[in-house]
C-alpha cells in the first residue's frame, strides 16, 4: 500500500465515523428535549443496531493494519493526519477488546437508563432507578477488566476523560484545594449569611427568563445560524459539529440564577465546539481536547466572566428591564453579591464558587468507593448523604436533591466529574493569562467579549484535539498547568 492511499482510506473511514457519530448524536439530543415519552424504547434499539455498526465498520483488521501502517510511516503525514491516526489507534484498542454484543447492549441501557433517572429524579424514586444503575455498574466494571486487567477500574475511566489522570493525580489535585480553599470556606460561609439573596428566589416568570437567556447567547457572541438552545432536565451540551451545536438550559420560576449560569455555562462549552478550526470538520479533532479543558471553558465563562463584578454591572440593567418589579430595589451590587454568596448547599450546578469543589469531590470520592468494592449501588444514597454532612454539614431532604440530581451515572460517564474541578483550575489559569495580554474586565464592563473570544479561540479553541491539553497548557500560558492559580484566585475573591 502506498502511503497516499492509505491516508485515503484513513479519511474515508473517518467521515463514516463522523457520519454515525452525528446521526447517533441527534437522536440522543431529541430523546433528551422534544421527542415524545413513549419514544425511548425504539430510539434505544436504534441506537443499539447503529452503534454496532460503527463497531464492526471500525473494529476489524482492515483498520487494524491501516492505522499500524500510517503510525509506521508517520513522517510522511501532515499533522491533522497523525493525529486522527494518533487518535484511532487508542480508540481502536480500547473498544476492540470489548465483545460487539456488549457494546451495542450497553448503548441501548445507555438510552434506557437516562430515561428512567429523569422520571425517578421527578417522583424521588431511587429504588426504580437502582436496577438500572447497577447494570450500568456492572457494565462499566466487566469494560475495564476487557481494556486493562492490570489498572484499577476507576483509573481506566479516569483516563478516559483526562488522558494521564489517574486516582493518585486527583488526590495530589484535591490536596491541594482542601490545604487552600477549605480554611477559606470555614472563614467565608459564616460571613456570607448576611447577604441578602432572597430576591433571587421569588417569582421569575420562565418567559421572561427565556428572553434573559437570549440575551447571554447574544452577549457571549454565538453564532446564531450555528447553534440552537433547548430545554432538558440537566443542562448538556453536545456538538454535532462545529456548524451545528446544540446545548440546553433548566428554567426555574423560583430561582434566576439557576438558568441563568446554565446558559452561559453551557454557552462555553458551545463557544469551545463552534470555534474549533474549519479545517478539522469530518477529521474527528473538532472537538476539545479533553473534558477537563472543555469545563475549563465553561468555567471559564460561567464564573470568570458571569459572575465578576463587571458582568453582573453590566447586565444589572436589563435584568431590571425585565423584571422591574423585582428587581426594583436591587442594586449592581446587591446583585454581585448575591450570585456569589458562599453557601453549604445541596445541589453541585448552582453552587457557589468556593464550595463548588467540595461537590465534586464527594462525586469523586464516591465512585472511588464504588469502583474500589468499598460500596454498592445499594449504599449510594446513604453515602451520598453522610458525605454532604461531612464536607458540608448539610442533609439532603431527598433523593431528587441528592444522589438522583446529576444525570452524568445514568449515562455511565464515571470519571467525568472530576474534571468539573480540574476545568475550574485551569480557566483561573487561562484568566490569569490572558489578563496579561488586555485588560479583558475593562471589555466585560461594557459587555464586549469579542477580545475575550478572540483571545480564547487562538489559545484554546481553534486547536480542537490538534493539540494535547499539555501543549495548550503551554502555548496559552507559557508554562504547565498549576492548581494554585485557582487558589489565589478563589482567595482573593472571597477574601474581599
Amino acid at each position: 500500500m502506498k502511503i497516499d492511499e492509505a491516508i485515503g482510506k484513513l479519511k474515508e473511514l473517518q467521515a463514516r465515523q463522523v457520519a454515525y457519530n452525528q446521526a447517533m448524536s441527534m437522536l440522543s439530543f431529541d430523546g433528551s428535549t422534544s421527542a415524545p415519552k413513549n419514544s425511548f424504547e425504539c430510539r434505544g434499539r436504534t441506537l443499539s443496531f447503529l452503534s454496532g455498526e460503527v463497531y464492526k465498520s471500525f473494529i476489524n483488521k482492515e483498520t487494524d493494519d491501516l492505522l499500524n501502517y500510517l503510525l509506521e510511516n508517520k513522517d510522511s503525514l501532515d499533522q491533522i493526519t497523525f493525529r486522527i491516526a494518533e487518535e484511532g489507534r487508542e480508540e481502536f484498542d480500547k473498544i476492540s477488546r470489548i465483545p460487539m454484543q456488549e457494546f451495542m447492549e450497553f448503548m441501548q441501557l445507555q438510552n434506557d437508563a437516562n430515561h428512567v433517572w429523569e422520571t425517578a429524579k421527578l417522583s424521588n424514586d431511587f429504588a426504580s432507578f437502582e436496577p438500572y444503575l447497577a447494570k450500568i455498574v456492572d457494565f462499566k466494571k466487566r469494560f475495564a477488566n476487557y481494556r486493562d486487567p492490570q489498572k484499577k477500574p476507576y483509573n481506566v475511566f479516569l483516563d478516559d476523560f483526562e488522558k494521564g489522570y489517574s486516582m493518585d493525580d486527583y488526590d495530589a489535585f484535591f490536596s491541594v484545594l482542601k490545604e487552600n480553599i477549605v480554611p477559606l470556606i470555614h472563614e467565608a460561609v459564616p460571613r456570607g449569611k448576611s447577604i441578602n439573596d432572597g430576591f433571587m428566589k421569588i417569582s421569575y416568570p420562565v418567559d421572561k427568563q427565556r428572553l434573559l437567556s437570549k440575551k447571554l447567547v447574544s452577549i457571549m457572541r454565538l453564532d446564531p445560524d450555528s447553534f440552537a438552545m433547548a430545554e432538558s432536565e440537566h443542562p448538556f451540551t453536545m456538538g454535532i459539529n462545529k456548524k451545528d451545536v446544540r446545548f440546553t438550559t433548566h428554567y426555574y420560576e423560583n430561582n434566576l440564577a439557576s438558568a441563568f449560569y446554565s446558559t452561559i455555562h453551557e454557552g462555553g462549552h458551545a463557544l469551545y465546539e463552534l470555534n474549533t478550526a474549519d479545517e478539522l470538520i469530518y477529521t474527528g479533532l473538532d472537538s476539545g481536547a479533553s473534558l477537563g479543558m472543555h469545563e475549563s471553558q465553561s468555567r471559564f465563562y460561567e464564573n470568570m466572566i458571569g459572575r465578576s463584578r463587571e458582568f453582573t454591572s453590566y447586565i444589572h440593567p436589563h435584568i431590571r428591564g425585565l423584571f422591574p418589579s423585582q428587581f426594583a430595589d436591587v442594586t449592581a451590587d446587591a446583585f454581585y453579591r448575591a450570585v456569589n454568596k458562599p453557601e453549604a448547599t445541596l445541589v453541585r450546578v448552582e453552587a457557589d464558587e468556593l464550595t463548588y469543589s467540595l461537590h465534586v469531590m464527594i462525586r469523586y470520592e464516591i465512585e472511588r468507593m464504588l469502583f474500589n468494592g468499598d460500596i454498592n449501588v445499594a449504599a449510594l444514597p446513604g453515602t451520598w448523604n453522610e458525605k454532604y454532612r461531612e464536607y458540608l454539614g448539610v442533609t439532603p431532604p431527598d433523593d431528587s436533591t441528592g444522589v438522583l440530581q446529576d444525570v452524568h451515572w445514568s449515562e455511565g460517564m464515571f470519571g467525568y466529574f472530576p474534571t468539573y474541578a480540574l476545568g475550574s483550575a485551569i480557566a483561573a489559569q487561562l484568566a490569569a493569562s490572558m489578563g496579561k495580554a488586555f485588560d479583558y474586565k475593562s471589555d466585560v464592563s461594557q459587555g464586549d467579549l469579542s477580545r475575550v473570544n478572540a483571545w480564547m479561540t487562538d489559545k484554546v479553541h481553534r486547536h480542537g484535539q490538534l493539540l494535547k491539553p499539555k501543549e495548550i497548557m503551554e502555548f496559552a500560558c507559557g508554562e504547565p498547568f498549576n492548581p494554585r492559580y485557582y487558589c489565589g484566585y478563589l482567595i482573593s475573591k472571597y477574601s474581599e
